[in-house]
């Protein structure tokens, strides 16, 4: 089986299994006779923005041939900066529309992306004794 095809039935199982379990809740809370209640969009925006985040910055690192701890590393780094970016601006992120908010993340992950490749080539370097800035 070709790698693309592999990644897109993983990426099919999971959108499959997660409009199965929002089915799945939408049934159960319908035959008990509740209301279902779903999380406020800053929540849903932060889990979502957070996802992606952490989705790019491992694939960058995995693409620069980095060991499972130094991806582990980055992908944590970069959820932390999201988070800290995410709550700084937590009333803005609550009142923009979808389309506006999708376009500023974008940018933020982008950015995150470009800082976190910096700073692991910086580290890079530093261990292999490479010095910024000097000529090899």
């Amino acid at each position: 089986m070709k790698p693309k095809t592999r990644d897109n039935l993983i990426y099919l199982v999971v959108a499959l299994s997660v409009a199965g379990v929002l089915v799945g809740l939408i049934f159960y809370e319908d035959y008990h006779g509740r209301i279902l209640v779903f999380p406020s969009r800053f929540a849903v925006r932060i889990v979502t923005s957070l996802l992606l985040a952490g989705y790019f910055v491992a694939r960058e690192a995995r693409r620069a041939n980095s060991s499972l701890a130094v991806v582990a590393i980055c992908v944590l780094l970069g959820s932390l900066l999201q988070i800290a970016i995410n709550f700084s601006f937590r009333q803005i992120a609550g009142e923009l529309p979808g389309l506006a908010y999708a376009g500023f993340a974008s940018i933020e992950i982008f950015l995150i992306v470009e800082l976190i490749a910096r700073i692991r080539s910086r580290f890079r370097r530093a261990k292999t004794g490479d010095v910024a800035g000097r000529p090899s």
